[in-house]
């Protein structure tokens, strides 16, 4: 039976290399479109897009994602626009995910912004587990509120962890748990995460700090993960627009630190 707001995907590569989805579940309000291949970099990896047809997340919604990545595949899951957090009478909204990445297998997750409204709480936990020689790239932004609205730092809170295993040991546990009283300088609130295990950090940490150092209006620093695993990075910017433009940067640079080369393009 398929739990309400549940989302599992499951890839795998066909005899060409092009990742596949080999099992999809989903019901609402989490919706996918068709894998696509439109990555001119990576035309092998597959594209989801996740939509939610409710418009945001509501106080009673418990949504489950779970998506494994088998050996030699390349998701990139997204969804179609920043999530709005919505009050209510329930207990919160809150989303589980859970990601299982094999060796040779790469996920890269990059939802859009989540706006938590006034008086509304959400709660989000991610659980990683990653073999060596897997990859991954995550990316997680928060907002203050609906600030044109004046509702900065409105909202009751936002709950927001994850766990990295490797190798079925945990080696890296993050919480931020974000109110009214916490006292953030800045409206936007973000992390990055690179999961390289078996593989050195140096390239991945070197990119996304020079990345980081050409950034206007925001604020970061990035360090190693335990045991080598990868990179964390965290960062504050002021204003959406600099938040969109670290994400792209960032991205573009863990990409070209941690997967193989994108395919040449022809003149």
């Amino acid at each position: 039976m398929i739990a309400p707001g549940e989302l599992t995907v499951h890839t795998l590569t066909d005899a060409t290399g092009t990742t596949r989805i080999a099992e999809l579940r989903q019901r609402y309000p989490q919706r996918v479109t068709t894998a696509l291949h439109t990555d001119l970099d990576y035309p092998r990896a597959a594209v989801l897009c996740v939509q939610s047809p409710s418009g945001g997340t509501f106080s009673d919604d418990d949504l489950h994602t779970t998506v494994h990545c088998a050996a030699g595949s390349h998701l990139h899951l997204t969804n179609q626009a920043a999530t709005q957090v919505f009050a209510g009478a329930g207990p919160g909204a809150r989303h589980r995910l859970r990601f299982t990445v094999e060796a040779g297998a790469a996920l890269e997750y990059l939802p859009k912004t989540v706006i938590p409204q006034s008086d509304s709480m959400f709660t989000q936990s991610v659980e990683l587990d990653i073999d060596d020689g897997g990859t991954y790239i995550g990316w997680d932004a928060i907002a203050a509120g609906r600030i044109a609205h004046g509702e900065r730092f409105r909202y009751a809170g936002v709950d927001n962890s994850f766990t990295v295993r490797v190798r079925g040991r945990a080696i890296a546990r993050d919480r931020q748990l974000i109110t009214a009283q916490a006292g953030l300088d800045s409206d936007y609130l973000a992390t990055l995460l690179i999961l390289t295990p078996g593989r050195p950090p140096e390239p991945a940490l070197a990119a996304v700090r020079a990345s980081l150092a050409g950034l206007a209006g925001v604020l970061g620093g990035a360090g190693e993960l335990p045991h080598r695993a990868g990179v964390f990075a965290r960062l504050t910017a002021a204003r959406a627009p600099e938040l969109n433009e670290a994400c792209r940067a960032l991205h573009a640079a863990a990409r070209r630190s941690v997967l193989s080369p994108p395919i040449a393009r022809s003149a």
